[in-house]
């Protein structure tokens, strides 16, 4: 590296930009790495950090037959066929290669894994893996073999930098970009060639409102605003695959933080059976609690008034049922008390009143629930209903329809070179990650594909794609 020139520029030092920096160097390359938050690990410090991987010696130990071929099949089958279908083998022919890369540089899974679901739709075959600490797992062990080149001299890290725009020549060819500091010094960075792998705008109040004409309801990394595809897309880039957006089923907010919505209840009925109900904004059922299918729930959610429910129970299911909060007892206790998402009553009119419900509909609804549990023959078609909701106080929780990643993204050709308006790759510019939306995975959620995916397109872009 010459001052602020180098042969691969990196911005984002997360899921795809440390694997990319570090291959790259292998390549030979000296590398300039920059992300505009204080440490590195991106997404991760929040992921669950699920990946799927199929071919790998962790399947082979336990037996387990697998191909990619198999991988992309129950792919297609998960999201309906859709997505981006080169980008899909891509990840899942090299997923494998992936995973073997990070357990020869330390990382350790539990020896249970794979499984065949995380949270998600689940496989037919176990190939997700899923370390013990979640995705703050990867982080030690990516950031000793980056500081390892960075000790080497092959790579310098620039933290607490952030993009400010990409430097174009008068051909078209992209140069550089430019770079502010936590002092607020701008600085230009020259490169043969620029990486953006600096996250999706999940964090962004503008994106979410002009992409998808929603409200920002998510529990994600507060350097995830967009940065890398706004000036993308002032170059000339364009968006893709936002109409794939799918939401995770039955967020709350956090009243500690009311920029984060998370799952904070168990309402999932494979970990704890249903004895609540859920009724929209209008106060109806609108699906079996009992139902297994994460895919169906995720998109029933999103069929309803505001992308928003409430879950309806009354003491005697407060005090019998297991545990339903994640909280403790004196956080549960101040969100009923301080928060209007949280609603305690002495009738159910007093409660359709606090969650501006319809009071007939809401009383309808319990009523015909009570009466399908006492003949053993719900309406929905349920068969856990231990107690029916009739004594007071009532309660009631508001759920939402939440993201953790975004789906919409910078378009790439097949070997991850950004495209211009009229598919002609950039000269120079690369994407990879949730820079190029997670909807290239398709309208739903495959288990183990955003950290999985993100990781290999890292790999493979310091492999091969990256030129200079």
């Amino acid at each position: 590296m010459v001052g602020n020139k180098c042969d691969v520029l990196i911005v984002g030092a997360g899921t795809t930009g440390i694997p990319a920096a570090i291959f790259a160097t292998n390549r030979g390359a000296n590398v300039i790495l920059i992300d505009s938050a204080e440490k590195v690990g991106g997404t991760l410090h929040l992921s669950s950090g699920s990946l799927s991987a199929a071919g790998s010696s962790l399947q082979n130990k336990k037996g387990i037959k697998d191909t990619p071929e198999n991988h992309f099949d129950e792919s297609i089958n998960i999201n309906h066929g859709t997505g981006d279908i080169a980008k899909l083998k891509l990840w899942q022919e090299n997923s494998a290669d992936t995973l073997e890369w990070l357990l020869s540089i330390g990382l350790e899974y539990p020896e249970n894994q794979p499984v065949a679901a995380a949270g998600h739709e689940p496989y037919k075959i176990a190939r997700i893996t899923t370390p013990s600490g979640g995705g703050k797992t990867y982080i030690p062990v990516l950031k000793s073999a980056l500081m390892k080149i960075v000790k080497e001299g092959k790579c310098e890290l620039k933290l607490n930098t952030r993009m400010k725009n990409i430097i174009s020549g008068s051909d078209g060819v992209v140069e550089g970009i430019v770079a502010v500091d936590e002092s607020g010094s701008e600085q230009s960075i020259y490169a043969k060639s620029i990486l953006l792998a600096c996250g999706g705008y999940s964090n962004s109040d503008e994106l979410w409102k002009e992409y998808h004409n929603r409200p920002k309801r998510v529990y994600t990394y507060k350097h995830s605003n967009g940065d890398g595809i706004k000036a993308a897309l002032k170059l000339g880039a364009k968006i893709g695959l936002k109409d794939n957006l799918i939401t995770t089923f039955g967020g709350t907010i956090d009243i500690d933080n009311e920029d984060d919505y998370w799952i904070h209840t168990l309402t999932f009925p494979a970990i704890r059976k249903p004895w609540e109900i859920f009724v929209n904004n209008n106060g109806k059922r609108f699906l079996n609690e009992e139902e297994l299918s994460q895919d169906f729930r995720e998109r029933t959610i999103m069929n309803q008034p505001d992308w928003s429910c409430w879950l309806i129970y009354d003491e005697t299911i407060n005090k019998e049922s297991p545990p339903l909060f994640r909280w403790d007892d004196a956080k549960i206790d101040r969100a009923f008390k301080t928060h209007s998402d949280f609603c305690k009553a002495e009738t159910l009119d007093e409660l359709a009143k606090k969650c501006n419900l319809p009071f007939d509909n809401l009383y309808s609804t319990i009523k015909q629930f009570n009466l399908g549990r006492k003949a053993n023959s719900d309406s929905w078609g349920r068969e856990h209903m231990p107690l029916p909701i009739e004594y007071k106080p009532f309660y009631a929780i508001k759920h939402y329809a939440i993201s953790v990643v975004s789906f919409g993204g910078i378009v790439c050709d097949d070997n991850l070179k950004v495209l211009d308006k009229n598919n002609k790759p950039f000269k120079n510019l690369y994407a990879g990650g949730e820079m190029l939306g997670m909807g290239i995975w398709g309208n739903a959620y495959l288990g183990g594909s955003s950290v999985g995916g993100c990781l290999t397109m890292g790999k493979l872009l310091g492999q091969k794609f990256l030129n200079w």
